[in-house]
């Protein structure tokens, strides 16, 4: 069962009251994590305990373990970039420990859902990051059918898109080189090699999805948009495999998954700085990620953030021979 919450944050947060957990509940999560997700928590007061991930984006079992209590009552699983975790060695854990297991898809899309393994009690995903037309749109799956009045915690607004709003989407979606031509014209490129500078947006108020992008999305040409991802996924894949300064990460993404971005790693920070001057001056969305939580700015996560590039599969160059180094700006 779907519902369509305004944003993938919004679906965790009734995730979490749909399994019943409340004030002072114990949850525990990956330590690399985007600061957003943990508004939920803060909004239900619910306390978090996080273990480590290793550097390819894997869990690290032994800090899991060693972290876990026994006032647990949840585990957030994250399927970084599309690639996806050991969720069935999740699901054996979180049944021996009776726990819920919670699986965050917000970096990618899954073709065949309906197919899939449910080892998760409750999924939650963003429509936003893929499909371009839409204003708002986050998904919670639900896999573990409880009898409980749901229905009565989504009497909701709506949620309205502002001029603002609307003309970026009409932008983005016809005259996306225009747009991003004007943004360099006249904006200055985000500081991108600085931990932290880029903010997310916050989220206000509990909102449904629009019903223009409710519409959108009921009626999506997924197929179509994975088509198009997934070759400029590969395409960017190509060309960093071509540059000796750039490290791919050694994951496979599911093809059932249709990727929101190529996540790479490069080490050298004047070469990272050039890539993302490429990507603001030649239109292509190439950014760092996450913005972090400030409690979490340890010296693991800072390795990983500071040579982390993540390539946008909305647009790709078809010259695989694009040097990084030699760039110039």
């Amino acid at each position: 069962m779907n519902y369509l919450f305004s944003h993938g944050r919004t679906a965790f947060k009734y995730g979490l009251i749909y399994l019943g957990l409340k004030k002072n509940d114990r949850i525990m999560l990956p330590e690399y994590i985007c600061d957003i997700l943990l508004d939920p928590l803060k909004d239900l007061g619910i306390k978090p305990i996080f273990y480590k991930i290793n550097e390819n984006f894997t869990t690290n079992w032994k800090s899991l373990k060693k972290k876990y209590q026994n006032s647990v009552k949840a585990i957030v699983v994250i399927n970084y970039f599309g690639f996806e975790e050991e969720k069935k060695k999740f699901s054996v854990f979180c049944k021996n420990k009776n726990l819920f297991l919670i699986e965050d898809d917000c970096h990618s899309f899954k073709i065949n859902r309906k197919k899939m393994n449910d080892y998760s009690d409750v999924e939650f995903y963003s429509i936003r990051k893929l499909l371009t037309k839409v204003y708002s749109g986050g998904v919670l799956k639900i896999n573990n059918q409880k009898n409980i009045p749901f229905k009565s915690h989504l009497k909701l607004s709506k949620y309205k898109a502002n001029a603002k709003i609307i003309l970026n989407n009409f932008l983005e979606n016809n005259f996306l080189l225009f747009k991003r031509y004007i943004k360099k014209k006249f904006l200055k490129m985000p500081n991108y090699t600085k931990l932290n500078s880029i903010k997310n947006e916050k989220v206000n108020e509990d909102l449904l999805i629009d019903d223009f992008s409710k519409k959108i999305f009921l009626k999506k040409k997924i197929n179509e948009i994975k088509k198009i991802r997934y070759k400029n996924y590969t395409l960017w894949k190509k060309l960093c495999k071509k540059n000796k300064s750039v490290e791919i990460i050694k994951r496979n993404l599911n093809k059932s998954n249709i990727p929101w971005v190529f996540p790479v790693y490069v080490k050298d920070l004047e070469i990272r700085k050039k890539i993302f001057n490429f990507g603001w001056q030649n239109g292509y969305s190439i950014i760092s990620w996450p913005s972090l939580p400030n409690n979490l700015l340890n010296k693991r996560n800072k390795r990983i953030w500071n040579k982390l590039v993540c390539f946008n599969t909305d647009r790709a160059p078809n010259n695989e021979n694009i040097n990084f180094d030699s760039l110039t700006f």
